[in-house]
């Protein structure tokens, strides 16, 4: 137990049921983890801009990020598509739950930015909140045109063959930062624009069903010896 202690580097809990995470259950949807990936990458944001530049961070701070917004647009998606079915669309798109998990089994941020355009396009909206916002659209494409398939911010050599390449570059570490700003609250920036009926049934997704999904507990950390 204590080397495995040594291993991990960090201290005790102050508390043994801080230790304990629980995570699953009814509460737990793209958005909970999107909000997730954000704190996290915040928190290395904010350490390594106190602490001074550390050429590792800045690829897995950026990952997080990019993850963050990728998980916010599939549960825009989803929600989106809900409103639809409640509003009582039957129409070509196939908003079926199967559909959905095909349609979502994608990295690409312009193909899933593109996806919740047409499901908004399909709810009682005025016309101009019927498309993600312009500040929001033009940074989902600078994204896209940064890390389209999902991997530039993942691995240090992407693409196969003669089109591998490394994906570190040297650059100005906060401009990808203030450049994403605005994607990373596009569920908060949708939720504030949209009419009444798209408002209530994003309310009404974050309601808890009374009868709880399983749920897993675990230690991060070893318990005493």
């Amino acid at each position: 137990m204590e080397e495995a202690e040594d291993r991990l580097s960090l201290p005790r809990p102050r508390w043994a049921n801080a230790e304990i995470a629980v995570w699953g259950g009814a509460s737990e949807d793209d958005l909970a983890l999107a909000g997730g990936y954000l704190r996290v990458a915040e928190t290395a944001a904010r350490h390594w801009i106190a602490h001074g530049p550390d050429d590792r961070l800045p690829l897995p701070i950026l990952y997080n990020y990019r993850h963050s917004i990728e998980l916010s647009l599939k549960w825009l998606i989803r929600k989106a598509a809900q409103c639809a079915l409640r509003e009582g669309y039957t129409g070509e798109e196939d908003l079926s739950p199967i559909q959905l998990d095909k349609r979502l089994r994608t990295h690409n941020i312009r193909r899933l930015a593109d996806c919740l355009n047409r499901y908004l396009a399909l709810l009682d909206l005025p016309k101009v909140e019927q498309r993600i916002d312009p500040d929001s659209w033009s940074q989902l494409n600078w994204l896209d045109s940064e890390d389209a398939s999902g991997e530039t911010y993942r691995y240090a050599v992407v693409g196969h063959g003669a089109s591998r390449a490394p994906a570190r570059q040297s650059r100005r570490f906060m401009s990808p930062l203030r450049a994403l700003s605005p994607a990373l609250h596009l569920p908060e920036i949708l939720a504030r624009a949209s009419a009444s009926s798209w408002k209530a049934c994003l309310r009404s997704c974050f309601s808890v069903p009374s009868t709880p999904s399983t749920v897993t507990v675990i230690s991060f950390l070893p318990s005493p010896a």
